[in-house]
C-alpha cells in the first residue's frame, strides 16, 4: 500500500496518551490540519475514467482490480496513529495512505518497471510480480496511458506523492512544528507537574 509516512518519536506519543491526553488530542488535531489538504488534492487527481478496458464494468481477468474512481478516491486518507515498527525498525506518527489495490496500481505503476512487469502471458507463472496480459507490450502501453509519475522526497507516484510534492514541504513543516510544540509543552509540564497515568 503506497503511503507517505512522517517519522517521529513514538515514545512521545505513548507518553502523551498516558500522561497528557489533552496534549495528544491537540497534536492529532494539528496533524489532521496539516495532512487534510494533501489528501484532498490527491483525491482530486483521480481521473473520472481510465482506459476503456480498465473500469468497474470490465470483463477482464478477475485477478486484476477494476478501476473505480469513487473507490480509489475514498481509499486515499490519513492516519494520526502511531504505526508498528517496520522491518527496518522505524514507525510513523502519521501517514497518508492509498488503500485500494487499483489505487496502488494507478499510483505507482511503472516505478519499479517502467516498461511493465516481466511478461509471462495468461498461463505463465502465477503472482503479482508478473504480467499475465494477452500480449507482451500490454504493460508498457498501460503505463504509457497513465499520467506521468511525479517524484517527491517520499517517493514517486501520481496521486499522494504528486500532492505531497506540490505541497512544497508545507504539510511536513506544519506536522513537524506540531510535534515540536507538543514535545515542548510536555517537557514544560513535566517540570511542574507530577504525572499520573490517564485512565
Amino acid at each position: 500500500m503506497p503511503a507517505v509516512e512522517l517519522r517521529g518519536n513514538s515514545d512521545l506519543r505513548k507518553a502523551l496518551r498516558q500522561f497528557a491526553p489533552d496534549l495528544d488530542k491537540e497534536l492529532k488535531a494539528e496533524l489532521r490540519r496539516a495532512l487534510q489538504p494533501v489528501v484532498r488534492k490527491a483525491r482530486g487527481y483521480v481521473e473520472g475514467s481510465a482506459m476503456s478496458n480498465w473500469n468497474a464494468s470490465s470483463s477482464s481477468s478477475a485477478t486484476f482490480p477494476k478501476y473505480n474512481p469513487a473507490l480509489i478516491s475514498k481509499g486515499i486518507g490519513f492516519s494520526t496513529g502511531v504505526t508498528k515498527k517496520n522491518k527496518n525498525g522505524f514507525n510513523s506518527m502519521a501517514k497518508i495512505y492509498n488503500r485500494t489495490a487499483a489505487g496502488a496500481i494507478y499510483e505507482q505503476a511503472g516505478v519499479k518497471n517502467p516498461q511493465g512487469q516481466p511478461w509471462v502471458g495468461p498461463k505463465g507463472a502465477r503472482g503479482n510480480k508478473y504480467s499475465h496480459a494477452n500480449w507482451k507490450g500490454a504493460g508498457a502501453q498501460f503505463i504509457e496511458n497513465l499520467p506521468p509519475l511525479t517524484s517527491s522526497l517520499k517517493g514517486q507516484g501520481r496521486l499522494i506523492y504528486r500532492a505531497w510534492n506540490e505541497s512544497k514541504g508545507v504539510a511536513e513543516g506544519a506536522a513537524m512544528k506540531a510535534i515540536d510544540k507538543a514535545t515542548l509543552a510536555f517537557t514544560a509540564r513535566s517540570r511542574t507537574t507530577t504525572f499520573r497515568k490517564a485512565a
